[in-house]
């Protein structure tokens, strides 16, 4: 199984559940969307990463902290980037739901981010609550270009090794239309597909026009999640708990993430039948 979006920080007995993630082959990218939640990722990535199964992560700045992010913010977001040659950026991107949203502080933000992910030759990981025409404007003026030229006779092969040459943006838990994919696939761009993905019947259009190598499934899980396991656990994300405590344990979590994997699979299989 490979979970594109999960906030593993953001989950209890995060530890246990790192190791079991790794013990049982469930591949992941681990996002961390504000400063407190790179710390305990990078903690977690020097603990359980190996050569052979190595934890991948991305560290990025959310639009819900646009307007408190300051420049020193970004200089530690660069650090982290430096450090770990295989993070992704993100997730970075613009939210309607948030403060700096009309006044250009997120546009902004997400532009140095599209940036470092230019610099860094490093996928971005994007939200986008809102307008996502206005997501591809923000990444050309920040440098990504429209240069994704293989035609359509093109081998899966050679389509696969042009993705891996490029600094690809990802839209994570994507909700666009499909006029919205046809003007970013030339970006080079990747599909993060979550349940919420096939709720809106112009986003299930699009998502039927999406070539399949640029299709993936994600959780996106957060504190949030665990609310379905518990509905009545209002303290899940406290890692101090103990298993008896919060009657969550690290096996109950996984097989609950397998299941929301799966399902997003099935919904894929059959939107495209």
């Amino acid at each position: 199984m490979f979970d594109f979006h999960i906030h593993l920080a953001r989950l209890p007995l995060k530890k246990q559940l790192t190791q079991l993630l790794c013990d049982r082959n469930y591949i992941f990218i681990a996002i961390a969307c504000e400063p407190w939640e790179w710390n305990e990722l990078h903690q977690l990535k020097k603990e359980f990463s190996t050569i052979l199964k190595p934890v991948r992560v991305a560290y990025g700045i959310h639009p819900m902290i646009a307007t408190q992010t300051t420049e020193d913010t970004l200089a530690k977001l660069r650090a982290h980037l430096e450090e770990d040659e295989l993070a992704m950026v993100g997730e970075a991107g613009i939210d309607k739901r948030y403060p700096g949203y009309d006044d250009g502080t997120q546009d902004h933000l997400f532009i140095e981010q599209a940036k470092l992910a230019l610099e860094f030759k490093r996928d971005l990981q994007i939200h986008c609550v809102g307008d996502y025409q206005r997501v591809l404007k923000l990444l050309t003026e920040a440098g990504f270009l429209q240069d994704f030229a293989i035609g359509p006779g093109a081998s899966q092969l050679q389509t696969l090794t042009r993705l891996q040459e490029t600094c690809r943006p990802i839209f994570h838990r994507f909700g666009g239309d499909s006029n919205f994919v046809q003007k970013a696939l030339p970006y080079g761009a990747f599909f993060s597909l979550h349940l919420d993905s096939f709720r809106k019947k112009s986003t299930a259009a699009a998502i039927t026009t999406i070539p399949q190598e640029r299709v993936f499934f994600e959780t996106d899980a957060d504190e949030t999640f665990l609310q379905s396991i518990r509905p009545d656990n209002k303290n899940a994300v406290d890692e101090n708990q103990t298993t008896e405590n919060n009657d969550l344990n690290a096996e109950e979590i996984l097989a609950e993430l397998e299941k929301r994997l799966e399902s997003v699979r099935a919904a894929y299989a059959e939107c495209c039948q």
